[in-house]
């Protein structure tokens, strides 16, 4: 009972437990259900005591920790006080909650249960003896977040026991989830093995586990193309934070997944052709400054002659499609034809037209249907960089093809993408296209430093590539990026923003991110319907861009309509499943807005670290009456910008409407933020 017990078997002794203390995300003392103020040492002495044998140290260990820079005389009257101050607030409620035994402390666990300690327990071999999906659960119940996340003393000997045991529990709950989804291949258990995979990939994007985890259950599902997009986000991640390839387990898992036939028709497609970036040198800079993409037509086994030529047509608006986006030389898709019905050998073609990645497709026969394939590969190695396949029939052909055409496309950007980063070039030979990606990795750090290095290669890749529509486009959006991290009062930033955006729309009046980019700088200079109509026409030219329909949804809740940005931004997360973390702080923006607080605090889950996120994660908990922990949350946006004041914010959000601006200020205030 007590401390050793996981949530889920907690039934027969709910009676007697008075006290319920959540060591995991940011602390909490919960007594009758209600929050009760504690400080923030008392929480490390109970995470100390549910960490040790038997719950139980000496007066001395917590001495070491707590004080440990601290003379023995203060330190021996801080741990006095702090015990007195426990014991003290215990009587308030006729709870003993720490028993005193000479030089010993522990936990009374009659009266106390503490998530780690409950944690702890199931390492003892507790957790692998329940059903698959009760043992998901019961993860799940117990990791709310990192241990005493939020607390920091600046005092050497309690910040590194805290940081060893966050450390600690980090791998014991990847560990123990590890196991938990890989036992999970009962049908009964999906549901909480996809949320404990998604909560794995919070704590660590590279667990293995849970992106096998989720497609197994998207293959149990028969959506065989989302398992391999999975795939490909586990791919792509393991060489960005790793440099390496995924598991040999994770490999067969994905090559099951594909249909044996596609393989080796694709496969035959495209032999590695030897080229100058295969040596294990740094890349030499081509007088090319884009990549070169190749879109073969279909292989086909598929006789009715209606079908293959559909299936070409198919092949046309996917080279149509990337060529939009402008970042790559695509090869026309007749030249592609020629290439594939044999007007020249493959490997022969391939190096006349220096080619640097190929889209193989396949058509054949499914269940119900027709089955169509297509595989990115760098020619370089014949490495398969991406990989999917949809099924269709004729009376679905309308609605299926035109969403999954954008899928397809924003995927194989993605992969080039992350390919492009991957190979070694040194910073002096960077092509445009380079400059490019890596203007645009630097735009995820939030600091003003990294905002003007983006800006330095947007401008060297226009130096190279004149006129570069997406470079412009980067070009606009460091001009908001900025505007919003100083807190700027002037507007010429947000104008030039506003210019840029226009210049590259008139460049591409095809490609609808440069219109997403001028509405952004619109709705801070808060012109709110301009915004919302660059937001609409893009929309309209990239129909299936999940960052065109996340910054409309955007823009909408801020132009006082949250319901339809709420709606939109749904359809944003089907096209991008796992998004980056700015969807999480406007889903959470919108949740807030509409009043709904606690669907807000679980839409911030993901960037809950971030100090970013503190303020309205301190206006959420404060409306839901949960006022230590919006206490908690002020002090870090205290202890990010100690000027803050909620007032300010009528400077900042850029709210149509007044009273959702006051909505805001008065969750600030509530939390102490006034």
């Amino acid at each position: 009972m007590g401390i050793e017990t996981p949530p889920n078997s907690t039934d027969l002794k709910a009676e007697s437990t008075k006290v319920e203390v959540r060591l995991f995300g940011p602390p909490r003392f919960v007594v009758g259900g209600e929050v009760q103020s504690l400080p923030d040492k008392a929480f490390v002495l109970l995470a100390i005591l549910a960490a040790s044998a038997n719950k139980a140290a000496s007066r001395s260990q917590i001495r070491s920790i707590l004080w440990g820079d601290f003379d023995r005389e203060k330190a021996n009257a801080n741990l006095r006080q702090l015990i007195a101050r426990i014991l003290k607030f215990g009587q308030k409620f006729d709870l003993t909650l720490l028993d005193i035994r000479g030089d010993m402390v522990s936990v009374n666990e009659n009266a106390v249960t503490i998530d780690y300690g409950a944690f702890m327990a199931l390492q003892r071999g507790g957790i692998d003896k329940l059903p698959s999906a009760q043992r998901c659960e019961t993860l799940l119940a117990l990791w709310t977040g990192r241990l005493l996340d939020g607390f920091g003393f600046d005092e050497a000997a309690v910040d590194e026991w805290m940081e060893a045991n966050r450390e600690e529990m980090r791998d014991r709950f990847v560990d123990a989830a590890r196991e938990a989804l890989d036992a999970a291949v009962d049908p009964e258990s999906a549901d909480a093995a996809w949320r404990l995979a998604l909560k794995v990939l919070d704590v660590d994007r590279t667990e293995e586990a849970a992106y096998r985890a989720m497609m197994r259950i998207c293959a149990a599902k028969g959506d065989r193309g989302f398992a391999l997009r999975i795939f490909g986000r586990c791919k792509r991640t393991m060489a960005t934070e790793l440099g390496v390839l995924p598991s040999a387990q994770t490999m067969e898992l994905a090559a099951a997944l594909r249909h044996r036939d596609a393989d080796a028709l694709e496969e035959a497609v495209l032999p590695a052709v030897p080229r100058e970036r295969e040596a294990p040198v740094a890349a030499k800079k081509s007088d090319r400054q884009i990549p070169v993409v190749l879109i073969l037509p279909p292989i086909s086994v598929v006789s009715d002659e209606m079908t293959r030529t559909m299936s070409l047509g198919f092949v046309e608006d996917l080279t149509i499609g990337l060529s939009r986006f402008r970042r790559f030389a695509v090869i026309a898709a007749h030249s592609g034809a020629s290439v594939a019905f044999g007007t020249r050998g493959l490997s022969d073609a391939l190096a006349v037209l220096d080619v640097d990645y190929a889209v193989a497709t396949s058509l054949m026969p499914a269940t119900h249907g027709h089955r169509f394939g297509v595989r990115l590969t760098n020619v370089s190695n014949s490495e398969v960089l991406w990989a999917t396949e949809t099924d269709f029939t004729f009376a679905t052909l309308g609605g299926t093809f035109e969403r999954v055409t954008g899928l397809i496309l924003r995927s194989m950007v993605n992969a080039i993408d992350d390919a492009e980063v991957r190979t070694p070039i040194p910073v002096g030979e960077y092509t445009a296209y380079r400059n490019l990606l890596e203007g645009r990795r630097l735009l995820h750090g939030s600091d003003l430093q990294s905002i003007r290095r983006a800006r330095r290669m947007f401008k060297e890749a226009l130096t190279q590539v004149p006129n570069y529509p997406a470079a412009v486009v980067g070009l606009a959006r460091t001009m908001t990026y900025e505007w919003v991290v100083r807190g700027m009062v002037e507007n010429d930033l947000l104008k030039e923003s506003v210019d840029l955006a226009s210049k590259a729309a008139s460049i591409d009046p095809h490609d609808g991110r440069a219109l997403r980019e001028r509405g952004y700088a619109n709705l801070y200079l808060r012109r709110h319907d301009e915004s919302l109509q660059d937001f609409s026409q893009a929309v309209a030219l990239n129909p299936h861009d999940a960052d065109i329909l996340e910054g409309y949804a955007d823009s909408l809740a801020h132009s006082g309509d949250p319901k339809q940005g709420l709606n939109l931004f749904n359809r944003a997360i089907e096209l991008n499943p796992i998004p980056p973390d700015e969807y999480a702080w406007t889903l959470g923006s919108i949740y807030y807005q509409l009043g709904d607080y606690r669907a807000a605090l679980q839409a911030l889950r993901p960037v809950e670290d971030s100090p970013a996120t503190a303020r309205l994660l301190a206006a959420c908990t404060a409306q839901l009456g949960e006022l230590e922990l919006a206490r908690h949350y002020s002090k870090v946006v205290k202890s990010v910008y100690p000027d803050f004041q909620a007032d300010r914010v009528r400077a900042i959000v850029p709210n149509r409407n007044s009273e959702d601006t006051e909505h805001l200020i008065d969750g600030l205030k509530r939390a102490g933020l006034g």
